[in-house]
C-alpha cells in the first residue's frame, strides 16, 4: 500500500501540552465521570455558534508530510460547525430530550420489573446451574423488548441486519467488533437474548444488576486465580450441554475504539476452541456522537448530542460461521487473529497491533503528566527502532539537562545531534514530529526525555523512575529546594498533588533549610504505609521487546 499523503490522527491533548515539556496541565479532566479514565475533549459553544469538539491544532504535522502515519484507534473527535445543526441541538435539548430520558427511565424500569418477576423464586445458583425455559423464557423475550425500547427512547430507532445468525448450537459465541460505545449493547437486545461474560460485581447494580441476570451471563471473579480457566470451561460445558443455553456474546478487543481500525483481540472468546459467528456493527451516521474512547468526549456529553439527534442507525451484521482448525484449537492467539482479519476485511479497516494493555500504559502516563499520552506507544516503539530504550544517551542528556541552553525550541538538526542520529533516518523523523506536536518544527528536550524515560522505566517502581527524573528539575540529588520537588513529584501520580508534594516537604525538611535530598525522601516514604505505591512494579503493562506496537500505516 502506499504511504503518500497520509493525514495524521493528533489528539488535542497533546496540543495542550505545556511549552516547557513538564507533562500535561495539572487540571484534571471531565472524562473522570467515567470509569475508564478516558481524556475528555471540552464541548463549548463558541460565539460563531458552532460546537466544538475537536481543537487540534492541524490536520497533519511534519511527520505526515513526509508521507508517514498510523492510526490511534483510541481518539475521537466530533466537529459540528453547521448553524441549523447547532441549532437543532439546543432546540431538541428543550423539547425532545426530556421525553427521551423519561421513555428511557419508563423502559429500564419495565425491563426491571419483567426480569423481577422472571427470575422470581431463583437463586443465583440457579441462574448460572440451568437455563431458562417455559414462561420464564417467554417473560425474557418481553423484557429484551422492554430494553429495545429503551434504546428507541435514546433515538436508535433504526436497526438493519445482515447476514443470518447462527444457533446456539451452530456457534456458541458471538465474536462483536468494533467496540466503540455503550450503544453496542443494542446487539444483546435485537433479538433473542444471548448471555454476556461480565464482572461479577456487575450484578449488585441497582437496576441493571437483575437485568442482567436474567441474561444468565458468565461472570468473572476477579478475586479468584483460576477465574480464566473457569470462564473458559463454563463457556466449554455450554457450548457441549444438550440444553437450550443462549449464545454468549465477547467483544473481543476488550476496551472502546474509534472503529478505524480492530485492535489485538483478546484470546478469552477462543480459547475454548469452538465455532463462533463473527459479528460487526456499523453506525452509518452524519455525526459519530457515541464513539466513547479513551481520548474523546465524556459519556454525558455524548449522551446529551446523541439524544439530541432526530434519530439515528445501526447496522449489525453476521458473517459465517468460523469453525476453527487444529492448529487454531491448539492456538488461542492464531484463531483470534484469523478471525479479526475476517472481521477487518468485511469491514474495510485495517488491522492495528494496539491492544487493550496499551490503554492502560497511555493511561498510566497520563496519570504521571508525560507528554503526549495518546502517542506515548508509538513514541515507544520508535525509540525501539532508534535503539534508544537499550542506550544511555536519555539517561546522559538528563544529568546536564539544567546546564544546556535553548532546550524547549531544538530543531531537526540539533536534535540529530545531542541523540547522535544520522539525520537521514527516517524514524528520527518519525520522532521528532511526534514531539513537535504544534508542527512548529521545533520539539523540546524535556518532553523528549520525560517520554523516553517513561517508556524506559514503564515497568519498575515509581521512585526508581522519579530517581531518573531529579536532574531534569534539580542540579543537586542532596539540595532540591521546595519547587523543585514539587515538580518532580507532578510525575508521581495522582495520588500526590502539589499540596500533598509540599506537606511531605516541610516533613522531610526538619532542619528547615529549604532543601532535602533524595535519599531522605525514599527512606521517609519506604516507612510510610501511605507512600507503598510509590515502590509498586507495574506488573500489569510488562511487555517483552518483541511485542512493543508496530501500529499499522495505511493508504488513504
Amino acid at each position: 500500500m502506499t504511504t503518500s499523503s497520509i493525514k495524521r490522527r493528533r489528539s488535542p491533548h497533546d496540543a495542550r501540552a505545556s511549552n516547557d515539556g513538564d507533562g500535561l496541565d495539572s487540571d484534571s479532566n471531565e472524562n473522570n465521570e467515567n470509569s475508564s479514565g478516558r481524556s475528555s475533549s471540552s464541548v463549548s459553544v463558541l460565539a460563531n455558534n458552532s460546537v466544538n469538539l475537536s481543537k487540534r491544532d492541524s490536520e497533519e504535522d511534519s511527520w505526515a508530510s513526509k508521507g508517514y502515519s498510523y492510526i490511534n484507534p483510541f481518539v475521537h473527535r466530533i466537529q459540528i460547525d453547521n448553524h441549523i445543526e447547532v441549532a437543532k441541538i439546543y432546540v431538541l435539548t428543550v423539547l425532545l430530550l426530556p421525553i427521551r430520558v423519561v421513555g428511557c427511565v419508563l423502559s429500564l424500569l419495565s425491563a426491571w420489573m419483567l426480569a423481577y418477576i422472571g427470575l422470581y423464586g431463583m437463586s443465583m445458583e440457579d441462574i448460572q446451574a440451568r437455563p431458562l425455559s417455559g414462561w420464564r423464557k417467554n417473560v425474557q423475550y418481553f423484557a429484551a423488548r422492554a430494553m429495545r425500547l429503551l434504546y428507541v427512547s435514546g433515538s436508535f430507532h433504526f436497526i438493519k441486519f445482515k447476514g443470518i445468525p447462527a444457533t446456539p448450537k451452530e456457534a456458541p459465541i458471538l465474536v462483536v467488533a468494533p467496540h466503540s460505545s455503550y450503544v453496542d449493547s443494542i446487539l444483546v437486545v435485537s433479538g433473542s437474548p444471548p448471555s454476556i461474560v461480565a464482572k461479577r460485581e456487575t450484578a449488585d447494580i441497582p437496576l441493571l444488576g437483575r437485568i442482567i441476570n436474567y441474561a444468565q451471563p458468565i461472570y468473572v471473579q476477579r478475586e479468584d486465580p483460576n477465574s480464566r480457566q473457569n470462564t473458559i470451561r463454563n463457556i466449554r460445558e455450554r457450548a457441549r450441554s444438550t440444553e437450550d443455553w443462549p449464545q454468549v456474546v465477547i467483544f473481543a478487543e476488550g476496551t472502546c475504539t474509534n472503529r478505524t481500525a480492530l485492535i489485538k483481540f483478546k484470546p478469552g472468546a477462543f480459547y475454548p476452541g469452538v465455532p463462533v459467528q463473527p459479528v460487526i456493527l456499523r453506525y452509518p451516521n452524519k455525526f459519530d456522537t457515541f464513539t466513547w474512547t479513551w481520548d474523546g468526549p465524556g459519556v454525558l456529553r455524548l449522551l446529551w448530542l446523541t439524544m439530541t439527534q432526530f434519530y439515528n442507525r445501526c447496522e449489525i451484521e453476521y458473517l459465517p460461521v468460523y469453525t476453527p482448525s487444529p492448529a487454531e484449537v491448539a492456538d488461542a492467539n492464531l484463531y483470534a487473529n484469523n478471525v479479526r482479519k475476517v472481521m477487518a476485511n468485511a469491514l474495510e479497516v485495517p488491522t492495528s497491533d494496539y491492544s487493550f494493555e496499551d490503554v492502560i500504559i497511555m493511561s498510566r502516563a497520563r496519570e504521571m503528566k508525560i507528554p503526549f499520552p495518546g502517542d506515548i506507544v508509538e513514541i515507544e516503539h520508535t525509540l525501539d527502532s532508534l535503539d534508544l530504550l537499550e542506550s544511555k544517551r536519555d539517561t546522559q542528556l538528563c544529568e546536564k539537562y539544567l546546564s544546556l541552553s535553548n532546550t524547549d525550541n531544538l530543531d531537526i538538526i540539533t536534535f540529530a545531534e545531542l541523540m547522535q542520529i544520522d539525520l537521514t533516518n527516517t524514524h528520527l523523523h518519525k520522532l521528532f514530529a511526534l514531539l513537535d506536536h504544534r508542527g512548529k518544527g521545533t520539539v523540546s528536550l524535556k518532553s523528549f526525555l520525560l517520554c523516553s524515560l517513561f517508556c524506559k522505566f514503564k515497568n519498575s517502581d515509581i521512585i526508581t523512575f522519579l530517581r531518573a527524573l531529579i536532574k531534569l528539575y534539580s542540579k543537586s540529588t542532596q539540595q532540591i529546594d521546595r519547587d523543585s520537588f514539587t515538580r518532580l513529584l507532578r510525575h508521581a501520580g495522582s495520588k500526590l498533588n502539589e499540596q500533598k508534594a509540599q506537606t511531605l516537604f516541610y516533613a522531610l525538611d526538619t532542619a528547615h533549610v529549604g532543601h532535602v535530598s533524595f535519599d531522605m525522601f525514599a527512606q521517609y516514604s519506604e516507612k510510610q504505609h501511605n507512600y507503598k505505591f510509590l515502590y509498586h512494579k507495574s506488573e500489569h503493562i510488562r511487555r517483552n521487546k518483541s511485542n512493543v506496537v508496530k501500529a499499522t500505516v495505511i493508504a488513504n
